[in-house]
């Protein structure tokens, strides 16, 4: 007869981060009829494996990691036959691709806006153990706080961020050590019409100014300018002194463009200091552009901001205030452009007097033949003259104009006696006959 034939199957290979694996025997055959398994390990990779149901045809295997199993299946049957099969089993680490970070792109923030929430994700890789980090670049401003801890989640929660340019890098690891980077990008924009605000000082405690009251004065102010389709913002107000209140505002057009703000001062002046000093809810004191700087309450003077001056024709050909509204940059470039067309106008005059001065009127002169070397040197002038000259025609040159009136006189019709005594006058200087 024959016995039984254990069959345990092909071998496996398992992948981490399965660490469990079915030993299944049921195949196994015999005429006789088996009676019984038993499972044990031949070879055994690293510690810490277990084996749960050695004894049954289906036995599970725990605890496996990255090496080489080899397990033994033995049956017998009713007469005592035995037989058995091996199984080989690799265990090995997951292969999987780096983690790849993504930190949002980037974001642009209008002030008074000045809060943000960066979303931080990654794809590919072990997404089930990864660790999130976020860093401040060191080129960015110090401004701004980081809330809840965000900077080792997800998400980074930021507030209180500042005009400039932000750059967050975030770090995601995996479970093998693996590391991605990302980097998310803040611009952070001035309010619009920043430097176009007016401020209004106000007799009262800022503790005494409620919210209804804040509201009226701006329904009146805006009552006040007479302009259609405006609005006014508020951009602060605070206490300025004891019993003085600092109202900070930029009035808009309906294409959100800041009106002038010195065109406002001027008018706001007229009406709330002289016309209509009673119109508000408070007593105004005091009526300015905002100074980029620090105003001394005792003097009225301005100590500007870096890249801020003066506005000087104001200050001397103006009202007089003292007042931080002019950028260095816009002085440096006007000045430049002001000497460059004073020398451009200097220039050109005095090439116009020059080629003035050059124009000269030409004279042009003849030669006086038949004349000895005595009269040539009575008749030379004391200045030289340069004359091209042959070896026989030198003699003293005569202006055309002359010789011309000479020969008018010569052969007039009208003159015939004057005529032959100029001839006669002239050969006997010469010494020759005129022909």
């Amino acid at each position: 007869s024959h016995g039984p034939v254990a069959i345990v199957g092909p071998d496996r290979k398992l992948v981490l981060p399965l660490t469990s694996l079915l030993l299944n025997g049921t195949e196994s055959t015999s005429v006789q009829g088996i009676i019984s398994y038993h499972w044990d390990t031949i070879r055994c990779g690293p510690p810490g494996l277990k084996m749960e149901g050695a004894d049954q045809a289906v036995a599970k295997a725990t605890g496996l990691k990255v090496g080489r199993y080899t397990f033994r299946l033995t049956v017998s049957d009713q007469q005592g036959a035995k037989d058995n099969a091996s199984l080989t089993v690799r265990v090995q680490e997951a292969v999987t691709p780096r983690p790849v970070a993504h930190a949002s792109g980037s974001h642009t923030l209008t002030l008074p806006d000045n809060a943000i929430i960066l979303r931080g994700s990654v794809t590919d890789g072990d997404q089930s153990k990864v660790q999130f980090l976020w860093v401040r670049d060191s080129q960015s401003p110090a401004a701004g706080d980081v809330l809840y801890g965000s900077e080792t989640q997800a998400s980074l929660y930021l507030c209180n961020l500042v005009e400039g340019t932000y750059l967050f890098h975030l770090r995601v690891t995996d479970a093998q050590g693996r590391s991605s980077f990302s980097t998310a990008t803040v611009e952070v924009r001035p309010e619009p019409g920043e430097d176009q605000q007016v401020e209004l000082e106000l007799m009262v405690a800022v503790s005494q100014v409620s919210l209804s009251q804040k509201e009226t004065v701006i329904r009146q102010l805006a009552a006040l300018l007479h302009v259609v389709d405006t609005d006014i913002h508020v951009r602060a107000l605070e206490g300025h002194a004891h019993l003085s209140t600092v109202l900070r505002f930029v009035v808009t057009d309906s294409s959100q463009t800041s009106l002038s703000a010195s065109a406002l001062v001027h008018l706001l002046r007229k009406q709330l200091l002289t016309d209509k000093n009673d119109f508000l809810l408070f007593r105004v004191l005091r009526v300015d552009t905002v100074c980029e700087g620090q105003c001394d309450p005792v003097t009225k003077t301005c100590s500007c901001d870096p890249f801020w001056t003066e506005n000087l024709v104001r200050r001397y050909l103006g009202d007089g205030e003292s007042n931080c509204e002019w950028r260095v940059l816009y002085v440096i470039l006007s000045s430049f452009l002001m000497m460059v067309l004073i020398l451009s106008i200097s220039w050109t005059f005095i090439c116009c007097r020059r080629r003035q001065s050059k124009v000269r009127k030409k004279t042009k002169y003849t030669i006086l033949d038949n004349m000895d070397e005595q009269e040539r040197v009575e008749l030379r002038p004391k200045f030289s003259i340069k004359h091209r000259s042959t070896e026989h025609n030198s003699s003293l040159m005569m202006s055309e104009s002359e010789l011309d009136s000479d020969q008018d006189t010569i052969f007039s019709r009208d003159r015939p006696v004057r005529s032959r005594n100029r001839i006669g006058a002239q050969a006997n200087r010469n010494g020759n006959a005129f022909g």
